[in-house]
């Protein structure tokens, strides 16, 4: 039964590891352009920013497990950065979901869509994410698991338990689906009484955050069939319809770190700005190698008569 952790071990490394490269080109970019510094890319990085760190805690956790260096010191405190880095990333997407909300449903409150307004609101999802596992972690409720060789919250404690389950996937995701039914609806509600009043300034802004919309879902999406097994077990244990098992750990973490790289993926591929950055470096790097390539296929003849002569 050592195939499960060994397993999980690796899906946490290389998952992780795909997403850590995905997270710098990400960062790297937004740093080297001024022109993807908008708000709305700013709250994209915060959210990159909490991939990488959650990348390199599942990345760290994943050679200790194939280290297998048991209960030492530091398990307890991996355990509760596990806990953390799982909900960390859901919350910076309810960040991104309040702010779609301001803009669109709100847009005549300008408060809401100022940069001041949106730090604290960041700053207030840091101090949740980094402090909702506090209380558990702090009355020694983190158990070892030989098993799958990590801590984790005891599965006798059924009230920790529950509460991680809602506060690192249920509230999160209730969260951004009802914000973006409220903000669905609201926009099929004015669609007909603006259509006219409509110039092609405000069809583009329409077609974009439906655009952001759309990405958003799709990261929630993912996000949500990818952990939605870990969860729902966990539900399961908890009220008694299955046993529980402690290999459940290790299978909900294979879909947990898949998750998590394909959204810094979604991230990448789906920003417009960072997108453009990225295609116009692609476009430059093959044109460049054309232009090598050309250049020696012409002086190829050349460099073959010169041999001749000497």
């Amino acid at each position: 039964m050592d195939i499960l952790p060994t397993l999980s071990s690796f899906s946490m490394i290389l998952s992780s590891l795909f997403g850590i490269i995905c997270t710098l080109i990400f960062i790297i970019i937004m740093a080297t352009n001024r022109q993807c510094h908008t708000l709305h890319n700013c709250l994209v990085l915060n959210s990159t920013v909490a991939g990488l760190i959650i990348n390199i805690i599942y990345m760290c956790q994943g050679i200790y497990q194939l280290s297998d260096v048991g209960d030492d010191i530091l398990c307890r405190f991996r355990g509760f950065l596990l806990q953390m880095g799982t909900g960390l990333l859901y919350h910076t997407l309810c960040v991104q979901a309040f702010h779609r909300l301001f803009v669109t449903v709100y847009s005549t409150k300008r408060y809401f869509q100022t940069k001041s307004f949106n730090i604290y609101m960041v700053i207030i999802q840091w101090v949740i994410s980094f402090s909702f596992g506090l209380p558990v972690f702090l009355t020694g409720q983190m158990k070892y698991y030989a098993e799958v060789r990590m801590c984790q919250v005891s599965i006798d404690e059924t009230l920790s338990s529950i509460y991680f389950t809602l506060i690192i996937f249920v509230f999160p995701l209730l969260t951004i689906i009802f914000i973006y039914i409220h903000i669905v609806k609201y926009m099929k509600q004015n669609s007909h009484s603006t259509t006219k009043r409509l110039n092609i300034t405000g069809h583009h802004r329409h077609h974009c955050e439906l655009r952001l919309i759309r990405r958003i879902l799709i990261i929630v999406i993912v996000l949500f069939l990818l952990g939605f097994p870990y969860g729902f077990l966990e539900i399961l244990i908890e009220i008694h319809v299955m046993p529980s098992w402690p290999y459940i750990i290790s299978i909900g973490y294979i879909f947990i770190t898949i998750g998590q790289g394909a959204t810094t993926l979604i991230n990448l591929i789906t920003t417009d700005d960072v997108r453009k950055v990225l295609i116009n470096i692609f476009k430059k790097y093959i044109i460049r190698k054309n232009q090598v390539h050309c250049v020696n296929t012409i002086n190829a003849p050349n460099l073959i008569f010169v041999n001749q002569q000497c």
